[in-house]
């Protein structure tokens, strides 16, 4: 099985454009985006590597899940604190997301993928991308879209977890093989990565034309 996949591919890419133009970047929320682009690398890399040995991976993935939780959280409190107090709503999502996690890391074990846990805080997080974009139409300050790094930042995140949900849901339906070894969740699971790391290269792109413009 080959190491190299394409979402290890744009991954990379994302984590150079992230670090080309957010190293400089005095706001801590666009850091740490480069610091869990390098961690979700690394996660990815091995991930591959020990599914080319034939060597069990899901608790490797499992890890990764608590990071990733924390980070989109992070993310969406940085762009929901802009129109309202969102800390009732993330720590919220927050504790629910990790007591799902426990409990089925208890019930069936580390070594278990934790697809519940997964499919809850996609949820979530489609939920909140949302409200982002009510509570953005209902502000009646002008904000220029396609130069707004928060609007693309959620948008990526609304595509991926939208994707990742809808995949989840119809597991059986889309588990069967349009190519050799590639089922079409498979399939999907790559072009949603592929949005996601796209969009936000954009994003990154935006918010150094903000910072510069701002400066």
């Amino acid at each position: 099985m080959r190491i190299i996949s394409p979402i290890i591919i744009a991954e990379l890419f994302c984590l150079i454009a992230a670090i080309f133009l957010l190293s400089k970047d005095k706001i801590k929320f666009w850091k740490v985006n480069i610091a869990y682009l390098c961690i979700a690398l690394i996660t990815e890399s091995y991930g591959s590597y020990l599914s080319s040995k034939s060597i069990h991976n899901i608790w490797w993935y499992n890890s990764f899940i608590l990071l990733e939780v924390a980070f989109i959280f992070y993310g969406l409190y940085h762009c929901l604190k802009e129109y309202i107090n969102p800390k009732p709503l993330i720590f919220g999502g927050l504790g629910i997301s990790y007591a799902i996690f426990i409990t089925y890391a208890i019930l069936d074990g580390y070594t278990t993928y934790a697809n519940t846990t997964v499919t809850v805080m996609s949820v979530i997080f489609v939920a909140y991308c949302l409200y982002y974009y009510y509570l953005l139409l209902k502000d009646e300050r002008v904000v220029e879209l396609k130069y707004h790094p928060e609007f693309w930042w959620i948008t990526a995140v609304l595509f991926y977890y939208f994707g990742g949900t809808t995949s989840n849901l119809f597991y059986w339906i889309l588990k069967f093989e349009i190519l050799k070894n590639f089922p079409l969740r498979l399939i999907i699971f790559y072009i949603t990565n592929i949005i996601l790391c796209s969009i936000w290269i954009y994003t990154y792109i935006c918010r150094a034309k903000q910072r510069k413009l701002q400066s």
